[in-house]
């Protein structure tokens, strides 16, 4: 119980001394199982949990947006914080006057699969790798897409060299499809669309056993992305291999950009993936901010633990959504439900948070944990053939 309410007071960011104030805990009790407790690793392994637990219901698979692969969608979300660390920077678009950071989550099917904190300084795409590489879930990521701050050099060569298809969301289709880079010369290219220039292959194949290095040190996790970027941005010597780097995921880069214009459905299967995430980070805004909650923490690693309780309890109410979802998808296809209505059911989001109290006097020791789900989904499920659940 009190490992709920450390959870729950680290997720709105109003600390152990407001929850214990209401709730029927006290001080002393939160304080011990908080510091005994409440560690990056064990929030992570829940979160996991949670995760396993949705992608094992039925209905999972009815949310794919691709049929063949996984999508999923990586983009940060900017909250404040009221102590100067390492990671606090100020941004007057975002946060105001207030200090802040970002959390970079990775979000497959409704579900944040990982996510990371990273200053407001800091790019976004140089931890577009790291997020999918500590993906510890039972849920394989074949293609990820991302904002244009998802966009570098190299994100297309290093997801590669992991097997998953990087398809950013590119905001000027017109000025990327001018600067589209080819294998053969421009004048073999006489079409609307033409190449700008020519990739240097010979220097890409020079560079060969510097690529696989870079490659297998990420692969092993011997350096994260951003140190690998850092690193070649910083020694005159790596000058080359950067060019051969940038060379290799132009070609990358130009096939994505012909695919985007040429390929209707990967364009609304991108949209559908970001507008899952957008929906995520209501959930994850709403959760911080319903006590104006912040990161209090005066330490990097109590800001990481705040960020992966915001994470979980976003998760368990998507997990409970889910769960609730499923039992009714379960009753249609025993009903038989036609085809129609099962895509169209399959359209109602497992991110919603209406019917959820998260104000008020919390009981956690009168509270038994167990919830009627079978009387939600009779009222669900009438809901449902009142409306567009037609039964033959």
């Amino acid at each position: 119980l009190a490992i709920n309410a450390c959870i729950l007071s680290d997720a709105f960011g109003i600390g152990i001394e407001k929850m214990a104030e209401m709730s029927d805990l006290n001080y002393n009790l939160m304080r011990s199982t908080h510091e005994d407790f409440m560690r990056i690793e064990t929030l992570c392994a829940a979160n996991d949990m949670v995760g396993n637990l949705i992608h094992s219901l039925p209905i999972f698979k009815l949310w794919n947006i691709m049929d063949d692969k996984m999508l999923a969608d990586a983009d940060g979300q900017k909250l404040a914080t009221s102590e100067s660390t390492i990671q606090s920077r100020y941004s007057k678009k975002y946060l105001g006057k207030s200090p802040g950071l970002s959390i970079y989550t990775l979000i497959a099917n409704f579900v944040a699969a990982n996510a990371k904190n990273i200053g407001l300084n800091e790019y976004e795409g140089h931890a577009l790798y790291d997020v999918i590489q500590g993906n510890k879930t039972n849920i394989n990521i074949d293609m990820v897409t991302g904002d244009n701050h998802s966009l570098n050099k190299l994100n297309f060569v290093i997801l590669d060299s992991i097997d998953v298809d990087y398809v950013p969301s590119i905001k000027d289709i017109k000025d990327a499809a001018n600067n589209l880079y080819s294998v053969k010369t421009t004048d073999n290219y006489t079409g609307i669309i033409r190449s700008q220039g020519v990739i240097d292959k010979n220097l890409i194949k020079s560079k060969k056993s510097g690529i696989l290095r870079v490659l297998l040190s990420l692969l092993l996790q011997e350096n994260t992305q951003s140190t690998i970027v850092r690193k070649l941005n910083s020694y005159a010597r790596y000058t080359g291999l950067k060019k051969a780097l940038i060379e290799y995921n132009s070609i990358f880069k130009s096939t994505h950009v012909l695919n985007l214009i040429d390929n209707m459905a990967l364009r609304k299967a991108i949209r559908t993936a970001r507008n899952r995430t957008e929906a995520y980070h209501q959930l994850q805004g709403l959760i911080r901010k319903i006590y104006r909650g912040i990161f209090k923490g005066k330490k990097i690693e109590n800001n990481q633990i705040s960020a992966h309780a915001v994470r979980l309890v976003a998760n368990s109410i998507i997990a409970y959504n889910a769960i609730i979802l499923n039992t009714v998808y379960e009753r249609m296809l025993a009903a038989g439900t036609s085809l129609e209505s099962v895509d169209e059911f399959a359209r109602i989001s497992p991110i919603a948070w209406s019917h959820i109290a998260f104000t008020g006097k919390y009981n956690f020791r009168k509270s038994d944990g167990d919830i009627d789900v079978d009387a939600m989904v009779n009222e669900l499920e009438k809901h449902l053939k009142r409306y567009f659940w037609k039964v033959d």
